[in-house]
C-alpha cells in the first residue's frame, strides 16, 4: 500500500512539471492525428502572417455550411484547434518538440496523467479501486512472506543441534503452520460489503443503546434535581430553627443588677455617713488621765 502510495506520489509531482499548454498540443496532436503544417497547407518555417492566410482560405473550404462531407464538423473542428496551437508562438514551440520527439510514451508519468485527467469520477474511480485492491492483497503476501523469512532465519541462527534439545524448532514450526495467509476475502471488493452489512445489523444495536442512555441521563437529571430540592429544604428548615431560636432568647429579660452611686454626686460628707446597724462589740476601756 505504501509502494503505492508513493508511485502515485511521483506521478503527479512529475506530471506537475508540464503545463496546460503541454497538455493542450498533446491532446490536439492525439486528436487530429496529423501533420498540422501538412493540414495548414504551409512550410515548417512558414510566418504567422502565412499561417493566418492559409486558415482563412482553409476556412472558407471546410466551413460544415460549404463542406458536403459526413465529417465536415470535425473537419473544422480539428483546423480551428490547430490554428491556435500554431499562431501561438509557445504553443508552436512545443508542437515542433513533439515532432522532433514524439509524445510522451508509457513509461512516462505525463501519458498516465493526461489519460487519467480525462477520465470521469466513476472511471477514475474503479481504476482506483482495482489498483488498491491488487497493491492490498500484494502487501499482505509481502508481509507474510517476511514473517516467515524472520522466523526461519531465527531458527537457522540457533543451530539444529540446539533446537532439537530446546524443542524450538517444533514450537517455531506451529507458530509458522498457524501464521495466516493472505486471502483475497481480505481485501476491499469484500471488505467493503462486510462493513456495509455491519453497519446496517448494528444500526438497531446502537439506537436501542443510544435510547438507554439517554434513559439513564433523564433519571440520573431527576435523581440531581431530588437531591437538590432535598438539601434546598434542609437548608430552610435549619434558617427557620435559627430565626426562632433567636426570637426566643429576644423574649427573656435580663434582671440588671444594683451600681451604687458615683462618690462625686453624693452631698453627705464622708463622716456623716450612717454607721452600719447591727450587733457591735464591747465598748473601749476610758483612758485613766491620772498620773
Amino acid at each position: 500500500m505504501r509502494g503505492a502510495i508513493v508511485i502515485l506520489l511521483g506521478l503527479v509531482l512529475n506530471a506537475a512539471a508540464w503545463d496546460d499548454g503541454d497538455f493542450e498540443v498533446f491532446d490536439v496532436v492525439e486528436e487530429v492525428n496529423q501533420n498540422f503544417y501538412e493540414l495548414m497547407g504551409v512550410a515548417q518555417d512558414a510566418s504567422p502572417a502565412e499561417i493566418k492566410s492559409a486558415f482563412k482560405k482553409l476556412t472558407l473550404k471546410l466551413h460544415p455550411d460549404k463542406n458536403d462531407s459526413p465529417d465536415a464538423d470535425v473537419q473544422f473542428r480539428n483546423l480551428v484547434s490547430v490554428h491556435n496551437i500554431l499562431k501561438d508562438p509557445g504553443k508552436r514551440e512545443k508542437y515542433n518538440e513533439v515532432l522532433k520527439n514524439g509524445l510522451p510514451n508509457w513509461r512516462s508519468a505525463v501519458y498516465y496523467y493526461r489519460h487519467v485527467r480525462k477520465m470521469g469520477l466513476a472511471e477514475g474511480s474503479l481504476i482506483l479501486f482495482i489498483i488498491i485492491t491488487f497493491g492490498q492483497y500484494a502487501v499482505g503476501w509481502a508481509a507474510y512472506a517476511e514473517k516467515r523469512y524472520t522466523a526461519e532465519q531465527i531458527l537457522n541462527s540457533r543451530g539444529k543441534k540446539h533446537s532439537k534439545k530446546s524443542g524450538f524448532d517444533a514450537g517455531l514450526a506451529e507458530i509458522l503452520e498457524q501464521l495466516p495467509k493472505p486471502s483475497i476475502k481480505d481485501t476491499l471488493p469484500f471488505q467493503i460489503p462486510r462493513c456495509i452489512w455491519w453497519s446496517i445489523t448494528a444500526i438497531p444495536m446502537a439506537i436501542i443503546e443510544f435510547k438507554k442512555r439517554m434513559k439513564e441521563k433523564e433519571e440520573e437529571a431527576k435523581r440531581q434535581k431530588k437531591r437538590e430540592e432535598e438539601e434546598k429544604q434542609r437548608l430552610e428548615r435549619e434558617a427557620a430553627a435559627a430565626e426562632a431560636a433567636k426570637a426566643a432568647g429576644a423574649g427573656v429579660r435580663k434582671r440588671r443588677g444594683w451600681v451604687p452611686p458615683a462618690r462625686d454626686d453624693c452631698l453627705l460628707d464622708p463622716a456623716d455617713e450612717p454607721r452600719p446597724t447591727g450587733p457591735v462589740g464591747p465598748a473601749p476601756a476610758p483612758v485613766s488621765t491620772l498620773s
